[in-house]
């Protein structure tokens, strides 16, 4: 049977579309039906028992593991030697972006595999829970809770995102939202339920009620996670060219892109920690991390509104120096558990809405490489913060030990050990801004050119 170039149909009245035209050696068409997108039964549920809660078990653990860090820093076995506890939270979000790239490109090639795939996922995320909660060693955390984690989880992140591409079209931006929120409310719900198992029963049985849970609630999501159309074969040219690699508004986007994530998630991994510094209790920290996952979504939310209606250099100008002006001063200067809470929600609303710039950057380079795939650009992008995450653990943790009495006679928060920290925070997440320099590059080089004309 030979396969002609297809097009969606819709069929009147049927409340489907059909993927053709699939035609014989004789001329006969033989249609295939398939769900209608943007609307219907099948796609809500589709949206949110399965994105809205896959995203939000996936998500919410790893951005929860500030309250981890603190329990774990102060209670044995890791409290004995609790170097690289810091490296264990950034691994996780760190393997989870940097392997998106391949992960998407294998499967948008062998779209088959995408079902499969993501039950893999989902058991390797949920073993690798299981798993944690029996080491007893930092590097035992490492393995389970950072690489094996992040590695299942972004097989999960991206077969649901291809799965959205398909069940919604006319409503990406709305869909893509709500999956979005997913990631926040696990931020908000998982680390005040952690913090009180945690203090209530430890870590091992923690760990595991908590792997119980995700297997149970993973069943259902999973049934609803399935492709809209007929899987095929992609071919190496559909899935663009990598050209676009080697240009220079690329170089400094990407440069942006890992400067940012270098500073991004050390408030989450350790403001639970700092607050007690203040007196807080640990649910009270956890409530903090909370309010900043909260903050996150409002600051994703209105950075896609900006990026859609301005020029995203500006976008990026503008989430880079609020979130630096943020760290600088409400952190570094703030003197109890309100002024950190205030940070929290501030720094969460600035920083926690960068993600939400890369369409904008994928449709700037898109436009200097037209054949340039857009998911492909998405997830180099994720990569880039990838890197920025896996290299900022141990950093953090040396300029925390290194930092003892070297800022003392500072005050608020610069007076303690974090002091050299809220710094290279502050300087990463301006140089995030870095990507605004490709808009400056590419009016130097329009102006150059109507020079030589």
């Amino acid at each position: 049977m030979e396969l002609h170039e297809s097009t969606l149909v819709e069929v009147p009245g049927s409340g489907s579309i059909e993927f053709g035209p699939l035609r014989d050696d004789q001329g006969g068409v033989f249609p295939i039906s398939h769900p209608k997108p943007d609307r219907g039964r099948h796609a809500w549920l589709f949206l949110w028992v399965g994105c809205f809660l896959m995203i939000a078990l996936t998500w919410g653990f790893p951005f929860s593991y500030g309250v981890f860090q603190s329990y774990y820093s102060s209670h044995p076995p890791f409290s004995d030697h609790p170097e690289g506890l810091p490296a264990v939270g950034t691994t996780a979000l760190g393997i989870l972006y940097l392997s998106s790239p391949p992960s998407f490109i294998i499967l948008q090639r062998y779209q088959s595999y995408r079902r499969s795939a993501l039950i893999v996922g989902s058991v390797i995320t949920c073993l690798a829970v299981l798993a944690s909660a029996f080491a007893s060693k930092v590097w035992h955390l490492l393995l389970t809770q950072g690489i094996l984690y992040g590695l299942g989880a972004s097989v999960v992140n991206t077969v649901t995102i291809q799965f959205l591409n398909e069940w919604f079209i006319e409503r990406k931006g709305l869909a893509f939202g709500i999956q979005e929120s997913g990631a926040g409310m696990g931020g908000i719900i998982i680390p005040v339920l952690m913090t009180w198992g945690l203090d209530k029963f430890g870590h091992r049985t923690m760990l595991i009620a908590w792997f119980i849970a995700v297997a149970t609630l993973s069943v259902p999501s999973i049934y609803y996670l399935r492709p809209r159309v007929k899987p095929r074969v992609t071919t190496a040219s559909e899935l663009g060219t990598l050209s676009f690699i080697a240009t220079p508004i690329f170089a400094i986007l990407q440069a942006g892109n890992i400067f940012q994530a270098l500073g991004n998630f050390l408030p989450g991994i350790y403001l639970p920690t700092f607050a007690q510094k203040f007196g807080a209790s640990s649910l009270d920290a956890a409530g903090m991390l909370s309010l900043y996952n909260a903050a996150t979504v409002i600051g994703a939310i209105c950075t896609g509104y900006l990026v859609d209606r301005y020029h995203v250099s500006m976008t990026l100008f503008l989430l880079s120096l609020g979130a630096a002006v943020a760290v600088f001063f409400a952190w570094g200067f703030a003197a109890d558990f309100g002024a950190l809470c205030a940070f929290a929600f501030v720094y969460g609303i600035f920083a926690g809405g960068w993600s939400s710039t890369w369409v904008g950057i994928s449709l700037e380079i898109q436009k200097r490489s037209p054949r340039a795939d857009l998911g492909v650009l998405w997830e180099f992008a994720a990569a880039a913060r990838g890197v920025g995450s896996l290299v900022s653990g141990p950093i953090s943790e040396r300029l925390i030990a290194d930092g003892n009495d070297k800022t003392f006679w500072v005050p608020g928060s610069y007076g303690t050990s974090y002091g050299i920290l809220i710094l290279f925070n502050g300087a990463m997440l301006t140089l995030g801004g870095v990507g605004c320099a490709a808009r400056v590059y590419e009016i130097f080089k329009r102006i150059g050119h109507r020079h030589n004309e």
